[in-house]
């Protein structure tokens, strides 16, 4: 899907909602911009609170909170 988008003052875009929707982004998620030799690539960066829900089954494991932690980390893609 290629959308055209216009960079406003202070450099803002508004990514357009078909886009927003499909990618599943809403307000305050963080993009992570890779700079490319022929443009940008927006990619939304993973947060310790995508991973709410997905520690308390770990909790039983008798591992550390740290273990546990990285390991959801590492599933999830987040370095």
């Amino acid at each position: 899907m290629d959308e055209i988008v216009k960079i406003m003052s202070r450099g803002l875009i508004a990514l357009p909602s078909e886009i927003r929707k499909k990618t599943g982004l809403k307000e305050g998620d963080i993009l992570k911009v890779e700079v490319k030799e022929d443009g940008i690539v927006l990619k939304k960066e993973k947060r310790i609170y995508d991973l709410k829900g997905s520690l308390q089954a770990k909790a039983k494991e008798h591992r550390s909170f740290g273990e546990i932690l990285q390991a959801e980390m590492k599933k999830k893609g987040v370095k």
